[in-house]
């Protein structure tokens, strides 16, 4: 993610979903870490997605097709 931004986000497992929703005993804490390989993509998008006038998920369609693993 260091390309895109400098805080990563939590992803998490389904199976640690208890412990995180405290469900479950446990330190939540011990599920923050950087998500396997290939579970985050990225890719360019239109700047049309800064208007709220552009309402239709066309905006989210990559602009040059490529995507990439963050």
């Amino acid at each position: 993610m260091a390309p895109i931004h400098d805080r990563m986000p939590v992803v998490l497992e389904p199976t640690d979903w208890p412990l995180w929703l405290g469900e479950a005993e446990g330190d939540p804490a011990t599920v923050l870490h950087p998500p396997a390989d290939g579970v985050l993509h990225a890719w360019p998008i239109s700047t049309r997605v800064n208007s709220p006038r552009n309402n239709e998920a066309s905006v989210l369609d990559p602009v040059d097709g490529k995507s990439i693993s963050v």
